[in-house]
C-alpha cells in the first residue's frame, strides 16, 4: 500500500477524532453552565430567605464560582445569565448544547442575539436558529438570526436598535505600561465608518517603508483624527519618502466609505426587509432608510447594473427585482450631494453600450467599475467560509485563473468568474490552485462557492448580497411611518422640492396599476381632489 492513502486515512481518523472531542468539551461545558447555574439559583433561593433583596439576591455566586475556578468575576455572571436564559428561553438551544451538537460559542451567539426579544416571536424563531447553529460558526449564527428576526418583527427590532443606541458610549482607562485601552459602543454605521477610515488612513497615507504594523497605523490614525493633524506621518526616515512633503493645495483625505445593500421597495417604504451594512450584518429598514438620505446609489438589478446618482432629498426608488447599494461619505452634506446630479431613470435590465461588458474588456486582468461594484454589492462579504470582511475591502478573485499570456484561452474579467476574498482567503485559494495546501475551491452557479478542506469536508458559501437586494420574502412595512428618535434628527421622508422628481421615478418603476390605485386612494383621502406627489408617494408606500 502506498504512503498516500495512509495519509489520508491518517487525517480523516484525526479530524473525525477532533470533532468527537469538541462535541464531548461542549458537552461538559453545558453541563459546567447548568451546574453554576443550579448554585446561583441555591445561593439566590437561600438568601432571599435571609432576607436579601430581590434584586441582589444570589449575586454575590459569581464571585464563589471566580475564587473556586480560578476565573473572572465576569466570566461567571455571563455563565450563569446564559444558564438562567437556557432554562428559561431557550429550550432547543439547551438541548443541542446538552447533547454536544453546538459549543459554548454557538449557545452564546444564539443567547446574545435573542435578548429581549418577546416570548411570541421567540416561540417560532428559537428552534429554528438552534438548528441552523449547529451547521454555522458563531459569526454567521449572529448575522442570520439577526436577518430572521429583522424579517419576523421589523418594528420590534428598530425599537430595540434606537434603545441600543441610546446607550452608546466612549470610555478610555488606564492601561499597564503607559498605554491606554479605548472602549466605545457606536451605532453600527458610526462604527463601521469610523474602522473604515482609519483603515484607508492606515493604508495610503504612508509609504511602503513604514516600519509600523497595520494595526500600529490603524491606531496612530484614531490619534490623528483627534489631535487635529487628521493625517499620518511617513516614519520611513527617507529623505526620498514620496509621502515627506504634501503639497499644501493637496485636497483632505477621501471620507471614509459606508456601504449598504439594500432593495429598493424596502427604500422606497413599500416592505420592510432589512439591509445589510457592509462589515456589520443585517440592519432595520428604517435604519437603512435614515442611512439613505445621504448616499449615492448604485442600482443593482438581476440582469445589468445602471449607476445612478441621487441628490439627499431623493431617497426612494420603487422597483421589482432590483437593490440598492448605497455608498456615502461620513460627513457629506445635503448640498454636496445634491451637487452630483438627477438620477439615471433607465429601468432596470435596460442597457446601453456603457452597461454590457465588451469583449475587450473580458480580456483585461482588471475588472471595469461597473462590474466590480456588481460583484462586490452581490457578494457582500469575503466568500471564504466565516469571513465577515466586507466586500469593499477585498480583493476581486477570478475564479477560473487569469491566463496573462494568453487571455483568450479562459479565465475572463466577468462578473460570472469574479467573487470577492480577503487577502488571506485570496492566498488560500491561489496555493490549492498550485496544489500547496491540498484545499479545493469550487465554484457553482448562483454564485455559490464550495470549499473542500484537505480532510474532505465540503462548505458551501452563499453570497450575503443577494438576499438583502433581492428578497423573496414580503415583509410588511409597519416602520415606514418613522419609528419615534431617541434624539430627533429630521424626519426620513423628506419631501419638499423632490416630489417632482419621485414622480417621475415611480412612473418609471412601478406598473400602471399600481399607479392608478394610488391616485384613486389619494383622492379619496383629500376628499376628491386629484392629490400632490407626496400623497401619491405615501400611498404607494402604503401598498
Amino acid at each position: 500500500m502506498s504512503e498516500i492513502p495512509v495519509e489520508a486515512f491518517f487525517d480523516r481518523t484525526v479530524v473525525e477524532q477532533l470533532r468527537v472531542v469538541h462535541s464531548q468539551i461542549a458537552a461538559l461545558q453545558a453541563e459546567e453552565i447548568a451546574l453554576m447555574t443550579q448554585l446561583y439559583q441555591l445561593r439566590r433561593a437561600q438568601q432571599l430567605d435571609l432576607g436579601v433583596g430581590y434584586l441582589y439576591a444570589g449575586e454575590d455566586t459569581a464571585t464563589e464560582i471566580g475564587i473556586a475556578l480560578k476565573m473572572s468575576q465576569r466570566a461567571a455572571d455571563l455563565a450563569i445569565n446564559l444558564g438562567l436564559g437556557l432554562d428559561n428561553r431557550y429550550p432547543a438551544t439547551r438541548e443541542a448544547f446538552a447533547a454536544g451538537r453546538i459549543d459554548l460559542a454557538q449557545a452564546r451567539a444564539i443567547s446574545q442575539t435573542l435578548t429581549n426579544v418577546s416570548e411570541d416571536v421567540l416561540a417560532g424563531l428559537e428552534t429554528k436558529v438552534a438548528a441552523y447553529a449547529e451547521q454555522a460558526d458563531p459569526a454567521r449564527i449572529r448575522r442570520t438570526a439577526r436577518r430572521w428576526l429583522l424579517e419576523t418583527d421589523p418594528e420590534g427590532e428598530a425599537v430595540r436598535r434606537k434603545g441600543a443606541e441610546a446607550d452608546r458610549y466612549v470610555s478610555v482607562t488606564a492601561a499597564d505600561n503607559g498605554t491606554a485601552v479605548v472602549d466605545a459602543v457606536l451605532p453600527a454605521a458610526g462604527g463601521q465608518t469610523l474602522y473604515e477610515r482609519l483603515r484607508e488612513m492606515a493604508s495610503t497615507q504612508v509609504c511602503g517603508s513604514d516600519p509600523r504594523t497595520t494595526a500600529q497605523r490603524r491606531a496612530d490614525a484614531l490619534v490623528a483624527l483627534a489631535d487635529g493633524t487628521g493625517r499620518l506621518t511617513c516614519q520611513c526616515g527617507r529623505s526620498d519618502c514620496p509621502r515627506a512633503e504634501i503639497d499644501a493645495t493637496t485636497p483632505a483625505p477621501r471620507k471614509a466609505l459606508v456601504q449598504v445593500g439594500v432593495s429598493a421597495e424596502t427604500l422606497a417604504g413599500l416592505r420592510d426587509n432589512p439591509a445589510l451594512l457592509a462589515g456589520f450584518g443585517a440592519i432595520d429598514a428604517d435604519l437603512a432608510r435614515q442611512l439613505a438620505r445621504y448616499a449615492r446609489f448604485d442600482l443593482i438589478t438581476d440582469t445589468t447594473t445602471a449607476q445612478m446618482t441621487v441628490p439627499a432629498t431623493e431617497p426612494h426608488a420603487a422597483c421589482a427585482d432590483a437593490g440598492l447599494a448605497l455608498r456615502f461619505p461620513a460627513h457629506h452634506t445635503p448640498d454636496q450631494v445634491s451637487a452630483k446630479g438627477i438620477p439615471d431613470r433607465r429601468i432596470p435590465g435596460q442597457t446601453s453600450s456603457t452597461d454590457t461588458p465588451s469583449a475587450e474588456t473580458e480580456l483585461r486582468y482588471r475588472p471595469g467599475a461597473r462590474v466590480a461594484a456588481r460583484v462586490r454589492a452581490l457578494d457582500g462579504t469575503c466568500r471564504a467560509p466565516g469571513c465577515q470582511i466586507p466586500a469593499a475591502a477585498t480583493d476581486l478573485d477570478h475564479q477560473d485563473r487569469f491566463d496573462h499570456n494568453d487571455p483568450l484561452s479562459g479565465g475572463h474579467t466577468t462578473e460570472d468568474n469574479l467573487g470577492a476574498r480577503c487577502r488571506r482567503h485570496h492566498r488560500l485559494k491561489t496555493h490549492a490552485e498550485n496544489h500547496r495546501n491540498q484545499w479545493r475551491v469550487l465554484h457553482h452557479p448562483n454564485r455559490e462557492v464550495e470549499w473542500v478542506t484537505p480532510t474532505g469536508q465540503s462548505v458551501t458559501t452563499q453570497p450575503e448580497g443577494v438576499a438583502f437586494l433581492f428578497p423573496t420574502r414580503f415583509v410588511a412595512p409597519v416602520t415606514a411611518g418613522g419609528v419615534p428618535d431617541a434624539e430627533p434628527h429630521g424626519s426620513v421622508w423628506d419631501p419638499g422640492e423632490a416630489e417632482n422628481e419621485m414622480t417621475e421615478m415611480l412612473h418609471v418603476y412601478s406598473t400602471p396599476a399600481q399607479r392608478r390605485g394610488a391616485r384613486r386612494a389619494a383622492r379619496r383621502a383629500r376628499g376628491g381632489s386629484a392629490g400632490s406627489a407626496q400623497h401619491v408617494i405615501h400611498t404607494l408606500k402604503a401598498r
